[in-house]
Order: C-alpha cells, then sequence, then structure tokens
C-alpha cells in the first residue's frame, strides 16, 4: 500500500526561498513508500508577481524531478504562471511527474488581464502504479463536471493543485468531501496559505477525511488504497453492503433531457395566470 502527502504552506519572501524551504520540507516528510506527493496552485510565486522566471521554473523542475525519482512517487509539482507559447500572456500551468521524474500529464490554462485563471475542456488521466489518476487544477475541481469526467474515464484519486478561500473554507472542506463521496472517487487536494489562498489541503475518500491540515503549515500523508474505490464501485444493487454504487452508477439513457435542457415531469416553475 503506498501514500500521498500534500504540502501546505506559507511561501517565504521570493520565490526561490520558498523553492528551498519546500523542497527540504518535503525531503525530511515524504518517506519511501510515497506514491503521491501535491503541491499546490501558485505554489512558489504570487500570482500577481507575474511568469516564474524560466530559470528557476527549471530548477523547480529539476528539484522535484529529483524527489519524485528518490522516492519513487508521481509529484504534481503544483502550478505557476509561465508565457504562453505566443508569448501573448500568462497560463497557469501544473505537470506530473513520473517515479523516473518525466512528465507524465501538463495542465494549462490562460490568466486574463485580472489575473484570474479560466477553466479548460481536457481533464488528463493517468495510468500509474497506484491506479488510475485524474489531474486537476482547483477552477475545474470546484466545477460539477471535470471530476466527473475524469471519473468515468477511470481516475480512482483526484490529485489537485487548488487554493481555497477564507470566506467559504468550511463550505470547501466540506466539497472535498462531497465530490469524493459523489464520484466514489480519492481527493488529494493541496491548498496553500497565502491570499488569497486559505489553507485546507486535504485527502478524502468517502468514507471521510483520511488526513486534513486545517491552517497550518504541514504535509499530512495518508494511506492509499485503490483496490478500496474500486470495492465501492462494484455493483450492490441491494445496497447490503455499500451505499456508494448509487451515488456512482449512471443512466446514460438520461443524459439527452440534461443535455436538451427539457424540464422533468413536477420541474414547473411558476403558474400562468
Amino acid at each position: 500500500m503506498s501514500q500521498i502527502f500534500v504540502a501546505q504552506y506559507r511561501r517565504r519572501a521570493d520565490a526561490r526561498s520558498t523553492l528551498e524551504a519546500v523542497v527540504g520540507r518535503l525531503g525530511e516528510r515524504v518517506g519511501p513508500h510515497a506514491g503521491f506527493v501535491v503541491l499546490p496552485e501558485n505554489a512558489f510565486a504570487a500570482p500577481d508577481a507575474g511568469p516564474l522566471p524560466a530559470a528557476l521554473r527549471d530548477e523547480a523542475l529539476t528539484r522535484l524531478a529529483e524527489l519524485a525519482r528518490r522516492r519513487g512517487a508521481y509529484v504534481l509539482t503544483g502550478s505557476w504562471a509561465e508565457e504562453n507559447a505566443a508569448g501573448t500572456g500568462l497560463d497557469q500551468v501544473a505537470r506530473l511527474l513520473d517515479p523516473a521524474g518525466e512528465i507524465r500529464a501538463v495542465v494549462r490554462r490562460s490568466v486574463d488581464d485580472r489575473g484570474a485563471t479560466a477553466t479548460g475542456d481536457d481533464f488528463p488521466v493517468v495510468d500509474t502504479e497506484h491506479g488510475r489518476v485524474g489531474v486537476l487544477l482547483g477552477q475545474d475541481f470546484w466545477l460539477v463536471e471535470p471530476p466527473r469526467i475524469q471519473c468515468l474515464a477511470g481516475a480512482e484519486l483526484l490529485l489537485v493543485a487548488g487554493s481555497t478561500s477564507a470566506a467559504t473554507t468550511d463550505s470547501q472542506h466540506a466539497a472535498v468531501w462531497g465530490i469524493a463521496t459523489l464520484n466514489t472517487v480519492g481527493v488529494a487536494l493541496a491548498a496553500g496559505l497565502d491570499a488569497p489562498s486559505a489553507g485546507g489541503s486535504g485527502i478524502a475518500v468517502p468514507d471521510g477525511f483520511l488526513a486534513w491540515a486545517g491552517t497550518r503549515e504541514s504535509v499530512p500523508g495518508a494511506a492509499w488504497d485503490p483496490d478500496h474505490i474500486r470495492h465501492l464501485r462494484q455493483p450492490d444493487l441491494r445496497f447490503q453492503e455499500t451505499l456508494w454504487f448509487g451515488l456512482w452508477a449512471r443512466r446514460p439513457e438520461l443524459y439527452g433531457s440534461l443535455t436538451g435542457g427539457q424540464r422533468s415531469a413536477g420541474a414547473t416553475i411558476g403558474t400562468e395566470g
């Protein structure tokens, strides 16, 4: 059985100091049985600090790849701003590194003039030795469809480079468990402790939270067993053993009503006079 670790921390005075502190802390905390390590959105620099300098970006990838190789783990690098390919603006970019230190998946989202990160329509799912995993940025994770799309593609664990809001931390904490429950999936969410993010990193499965960081600097970890998720997804039509199969099961013949905007019986709004 492998372990998942999520990194929650405050950024230091500059991006390089943050990188040094984070890599050092992960080196101390992440053990040899690690399967996954997840860093947050805006992992090393504030969202308004502009693109991460290329030399520092390369160093971050090199240091995190070394961690992946040393621990035999998949590392979600967290995200940071980079200039887009056209040189006309910024993208928020996250990468999943495999135990050989190679890039296995990339999530890239455009950043608008106000500094807000857009949502996307590509949601990678990667086969690993520890089950199938989906990679998400927070903007997509908090929507209904992206986690569901990844789970229908076979994801058993969602790795999320995210952030939270101080105004809604409690609701987002509940939502992490809700997403795990409604999709019958594991969720490993890393969030930072610098505004606008307010912590709340955690690891959840349908049964509840396996680990939660609250609002303190920490690298919580938990055992990960993909077979447990597979068990909960098994057909159990009499609901004698699990409840979650009823939440996982789908009726595709009803999708047309959703996409076509048709109203179901009893959903009429208002009354004609």
